[in-house]
């Protein structure tokens, strides 16, 4: 089922953005800064709906005009807990720059996800002009109007140019979320209760594994008559 929160997220403050986990934390050198090799999806995610809750919220939006060529001078869309409109030039691609900057002190390498709406043509380059690979791309059922999100694992520091376009309208909708601000702990919950047990479970800002649940304290996941103990 399609956890469709971000309607209530939306009335949250923003204060409260951050890393989106329950309970247990990693210290900096147990953390995974590269899209872990299992993730296939961050569609129904709680990242989603967090993207969700900046792309509904008129205060978190940031108009910017788009440069007409591929270049680092473009405007920067850069600033964490924001969504862009992107006016891109008429009928055709228009470029931004995005540098991405640590999420733990020390980490040299971030994983990205960059949400979009409309669906468009996203492709994002080093400074030097050269094509990033995504880890992945893929349209999404967000429930609040993103429908398309291109993740890349991306280095600290460096700036990258992404080419937008050309849409109907001239603007995207843009709004990047970093995967380790956005994990949260998911429980194995092996007797269907809803509750998972504590000793078995992983950190994610990925769809979770099937039979994997976002809370524990099941202290017998062989019976769903016992749980919450």
């Amino acid at each position: 089922m399609k956890r469709k929160l971000w309607s209530a997220l939306l009335g949250l403050s923003l204060a409260a953005c951050g890393t989106m986990e329950e309970g247990d934390t990693e210290s900096p050198g147990q953390q995974e800064q590269e899209l872990p090799a299992g993730c296939t999806s961050v569609d129904d995610t709680n990242m989603t709906d967090h993207a969700c809750v900046h792309y509904g919220n008129s205060a978190d939006n940031v108009n910017v005009t788009a440069n007409a060529t591929r270049t680092t001078s473009a405007p920067a869309i850069s600033t964490k807990h924001k969504h862009y409109t992107v006016t891109l030039p008429a009928g055709a691609e228009g470029s931004v720059t995005y540098v991405p900057s640590a999420t733990t002190a020390g980490d040299t390498t971030e994983s990205v996800a960059f949400y979009l709406s409309p669906s468009a043509t996203f492709t994002l380059l080093t400074s030097g002009g050269a094509t990033v690979t995504p880890g992945l791309s893929e349209s999404i059922t967000s429930g609040c109007g993103l429908s398309q999100v291109v993740t890349y694992d991306l280095t600290v520091g460096s700036t990258y140019i992404l080419a937008l376009g050309p849409v109907t309208g001239n603007q995207v909708r843009v709004v990047p979320e970093y995967l380790d601000d956005n994990r949260v702990r998911w429980y194995r919950d092996a007797d269907g209760d809803t509750y998972g047990t504590s000793t078995n479970s992983v950190l994610t800002a990925c769809e979770p594994p099937s039979g994997y649940v976002n809370r524990r304290f099941d202290c017998n996941d062989n019976d769903p008559a016992i749980f919450n103990c």
